[in-house]
C-alpha cells in the first residue's frame, strides 16, 4: 500500500571528469541497505561495459537504468548522435540482462521533447531528467523553468506540462524553495537546515539524487529523517508501476 509521502531515491553512476565512476559506492550502497532502500541505479553504458559482473549483482537488489552511453550532454549531440547513444546502451544492457531497459536520466538533466519522444519510440517507459525548481540564486545548466513536481505525463509541445506523451516522467523535485535534496547539497548545507525545512514542509513526493562520487557528509541522517517524517521508498519502476 502507497503511503502518502513518496521519495524516489535514486544513484548516478558515471565518469565525470576527474571523479571516480565507483567513488563512494560501497559506502552509499551500505547506507542504503541500512534503511533498506529500493533505489534506482542510473549507470551510463561506459560504467557498465567496465563493471558489468558487478552491475549485474547489485540488479539483485536495485533498479538498473539508463544514464545515456557516453555522459556527453544532450543539447550537445545531433539527433543521430543522440540514437546511436541511445542503441549503443540497449544492445550493451540487453546482452547483460537479457532486456530492455524501461528508465532513464539525461546527463545533467539535459532533455528536451525530441529527446523525450525518441525514449518513447525505443520503449522506455519513464523519464527522471526533469528539475521542476531551482534556487533562484543559483545557475543550473539542466533547469529550464518551472514543471510538476508531481511524477507526470509530458506534452509533445512542451514537457515542462503535463501533456498526451506515453513515457512517464518522475520530476528531480526538491524541497522548499527548490533546494534539491541531492548529494552535493546534502553535504554542504548543515543538517540542521534540512530538518528546519522538512518541520515546515513535508512535500507529498520527493526526489534525493546523489552521485557515486558525492562526499557522504548527512546521507544516513537524511535518510533516518526522510523515514521518520513518513515517507515511502520507491524506486522508478515501482513508481511507474503505481502511477494514477
Amino acid at each position: 500500500m502507497l503511503k502518502s509521502r513518496i521519495c524516489f531515491t535514486s544513484l548516478d553512476l558515471e565518469h565525470f571528469g576527474d571523479k571516480p565512476g565507483m567513488g563512494s559506492l560501497d559506502g552509499i550502497l551500505a547506507i542504503f541497505r541500512q534503511y533498506n532502500i529500493p533505489a534506482t541505479l542510473f549507470v551510463t553504458g561506459k560504467i557498465l561495459k567496465e563493471n558489468a559482473d558487478l552491475i549485474r549483482d547489485l540488479a539483485k537488489d536495485y533498479e538498473i537504468s539508463c544514464h545515456s552511453y557516453s555522459h556527453r550532454f544532450w543539447n550537445k549531440l545531433s539527433e543521430e548522435e543522440r540514437n546511436s547513444d541511445l542503441d549503443q546502451f540497449i544492445i550493451l544492457y540487453q546482452s547483460i540482462f537479457g532486456k530492455r531497459p524501461i528508465g532513464f536520466r539525461s546527463p545533467s538533466h539535459i532533455i528536451d521533447e525530441a529527446a523525450l519522444k525518441a525514449l518513447e519510440e525505443k520503449g522506455f517507459l519513464y523519464d527522471s531528467s526533469v528539475v521542476p525548481r531551482y534556487p533562484f540564486l543559483k545557475k543550473y545548466r539542466g533547469y529550464k523553468g518551472k514543471a510538476p513536481v508531481f511524477p507526470y505525463r509530458p506534452s509533445y509541445n512542451n514537457y515542462r506540462k503535463a501533456g498526451e506523451m506515453s513515457i512517464l516522467e518522475i520530476p528531480a523535485a526538491g524541497q522548499l524553495f527548490g533546494i534539491p535534496l541531492a548529494g552535493a547539497w546534502i553535504a554542504k548545507l548543515p543538517f540542521l537546515t534540512y530538518k528546519f525545512m522538512f518541520q515546515i514542509s513535508k512535500p507529498r513526493f520527493i526526489s534525493l539524487s546523489i552521485h557515486s562520487w558525492d562526499p557522504l557528509n548527512n546521507l544516513d541522517k537524511i535518510l533516518g529523517l526522510l523515514k521518520g517524517s513518513g515517507y515511502q521508498f520507491l524506486n522508478g519502476e515501482q513508481i511507474f508501476k503505481n502511477y494514477k
